[in-house]
């Protein structure tokens, strides 16, 4: 009778009790597992545990926390399982070992606790602490969701484009904003999503639906990004109403592509709201990639600023008429590069509102005709003073653009505009070290074009070498705790001064200093300086020393010729240009110094400058 009172107070309890064979087959069954799970005891006696409740992803952590219990004697853990009709819940699982009279293993007794509305609690003040300012300055619907499906957080968009209130969807499965039909297939897909999360657009080229709190369908585009939390992995999902969008491609698409020429239609707002497949071809985005954005994203970086002015100028005076006559205009393709066009500009009067189209042609063929016959018509002459004249302004041309292009992005880095996503930070930092690595190879290029044609002023003058080896050593100190390195700084007690050009000195210093970090991967680089040479021609000499893995006695000859890049430790340097030692060699030629190497592979290399010394 005692037994049987004991299996009614098991029976009785809230928590899901379940005891299971060696193997894992249920044996004991109570009223709270049925009532967790979805199962009777009928259905699951018998049954292995695994089948009934653990999802397929989660088989491996099931199978640890079992070997931890027969190993320990008990487990917990806080995980995921599914119910009968498949839907995901949190639990706290409590596991215990049972074993007979001589230790043999006899089964597991387990307690199982749901813990979804507490997660969820815990999930949502999390990242709401943490992100929510952050999505409610987005434009689009913005939900974050946990891997049972369930909606951790919103923004007030969400609550505009699908009209439920916020204390409504926060805990709700993501299918309710779905439309019926869509529902069964969608868990499957989430479950999938999970199992490999990454960032990337959902359902691409397939037409989704969202559901209004009304019942309304209307179409969306979607795009997922993984959020790896404290509590476990989120995916943020940003949702984009294209009604509007999908209003206008069904009016204008069949115009549009019986258009010869890129057609490019555009709100008030400056977005663009359809294009034709000859816009893709010409400047090289997909559709997808254009719609929506700012039409500045087609028009050169140096354009820009005035573009929304004459745009605005525009809307307020429309009619059909070319744009900029007179003047050269030109387009921006996606892997930046840039061409003349021809645009021509006609108003649409539509239900959303006036739109204009845009006829953007081409017309670089012709350019080039015309700069063919221009050239056929030019002196001889031209062609030295155009050589003249490349080197006194291409320095400007060249270097104002990328400057630029350094300097906002530096601004956007700091975040002085707004927050950036991980993703944006990234892909900011990328453009950033482009622009200054080609940077880089145009003043290298400069640098080369006038030492070659004899147009470096080279201002000889006494020059206190500790002064300027101060200066390299504080201007790249960063760059070599970037990397944990030691950069240091050895000179001798008596000052030394050089007949030389400060400037040329500090460049050669700088091109050898950087290149020593840039291929140290552990030590120090060190900077010496000391009198050398004989009592005919006393000199000073200045050694840079690193200790990385130094370079192939094959690999020296050509270590100084222009472009000539060598790999070390079998990488290549994808930030060097190949014409830093070439231009310190004619550097130091010039200062009638040398540039000498002396390096072991696998121990390190000394490059040694040896200028002519004026003594005090």
């Amino acid at each position: 009778m005692a037994r049987d009172y004991r299996a009614l107070v098991l029976d009785a309890m809230a928590d899901a009790l379940v005891a299971t064979t060696a193997d894992g087959r249920v044996e004991f069954w109570n009223r709270g597992a049925t009532d967790l799970f979805g199962y009777s005891s009928e259905e699951a006696a018998g049954k292995l545990l695994t089948d009934l409740t653990v999802p397929q992803g989660r088989l491996q952590e099931e199978q640890a926390l079992v070997a931890e219990a027969e190993r320990t004697g008990t487990a917990t853990a806080e995980t995921v399982r599914h119910r009968k009709d498949g839907s995901l819940i949190y639990l706290n699982v409590s596991l215990r070992a049972l074993r007979n009279e001589i230790g043999e293993l006899d089964g597991f007794v387990r307690s199982e606790t749901d813990v979804t509305r507490l997660r969820l609690l815990r999930e949502s003040r999390m990242v709401g602490a943490r992100y929510g300012a952050l999505l409610e300055s987005m434009p689009d619907a913005i939900l974050i969701l946990n891997d049972t499906g369930r909606i951790v957080l919103i923004n007030a968009r969400t609550e505009a484009v699908f009209g439920h209130s916020r204390d409504h969807l926060i805990g709700q499965q993501i299918e309710l904003l779905l439309p019926e039909r869509f529902r069964g297939g969608h868990a499957g897909h989430r479950v999938r999503y999970f199992t490999q999360p990454r960032a990337r657009e959902m359902g691409a080229g397939l037409q989704l639906y969202g559901l209004r709190s009304n019942g309304e369908e209307f179409p969306v585009e979607i795009s997922l990004s993984p959020l790896r939390t404290d509590e476990g992995a989120l995916v943020m999902s940003a949702i984009r109403d294209i009604t509007d969008r999908r209003k206008a491609e069904q009016k204008f698409r069949g115009l549009l592509e019986s258009a010869p020429d890129a057609m490019v239609i555009v709100n008030r707002g400056g977005r663009i709201v359809l294009v034709n497949t000859q816009t893709e071809r010409l400047f090289g985005y997909a559709r997808s990639e254009l719609l929506d954005q700012s039409v500045d994203l087609l028009v050169p970086d140096q354009f820009r600023a005035r573009h929304p002015e004459h745009r605005t100028q525009y809307f307020a005076d429309s009619k059909v008429r070319p744009m900029g006559a007179g003047l050269e205009l030109h387009g921006r393709r996606k892997d930046g590069s840039e061409f003349p066009v021809e645009i021509s500009l006609s108003p649409l009067d539509t239900e959303e509102g006036t739109l204009v189209s845009s006829s953007i042609r081409d017309i670089t063929d012709r350019k080039r005709v015309e700069r063919t016959l221009q050239e056929k018509n030019v002196e001889l002459e031209r062609a030295s003073r155009a050589k003249d004249q490349f080197l006194a302004t291409m320095s400007h041309e060249l270097r104002t653009p990328l400057n630029a292009i350094i300097g906002f992005t530096g601004t956007l880095l700091m975040q002085l505009p707004g927050p950036l996503t991980t993703d944006q930070d990234k892909q900011l930092r990328t453009v950033q070290s482009s622009a200054k690595h080609l940077l880089s190879l145009i003043n290298d290029l400069l640098d080369l074009a006038k030492i070659e044609s004899g147009k470096v002023e080279i201002d000889l003058q006494a020059v206190p070498v500790a002064e300027v080896m101060r200066e390299v050593c504080t201007s790249l100190q960063p760059a070599a705790q970037k990397k944990s390195l030691t950069l240091t700084l050895h000179l001798p007690d008596a000052a030394l001064t050089s007949h030389t050009d400060r400037r040329s000195l500090s460049q050669i210093l700088i091109n050898l200093t950087n290149n020593a970090i840039k291929f140290t991967e552990q030590g120090e680089v060190r900077l010496e300086a000391a009198r050398g040479g004989d009592a005919g021609a006393p000199a000073i000499l200045i050694s840079v020393v690193d200790t990385g893995i130094g370079i192939r006695q094959e690999d020296q000859a050509r270590l100084f010729e222009a472009f000539g890049k060598i790999a070390r430790g079998g990488v290549k340097s994808a930030e060097s240009t190949g014409l830093g030692l070439h231009l310190s060699r004619k550097l130091a030629e010039l200062l009638g110094g040398k540039i000498s190497l002396s390096s072991s592979y696998g121990s390190g290399s000394r490059f040694t400058l040896s200028l002519p010394e004026q003594c005090r």
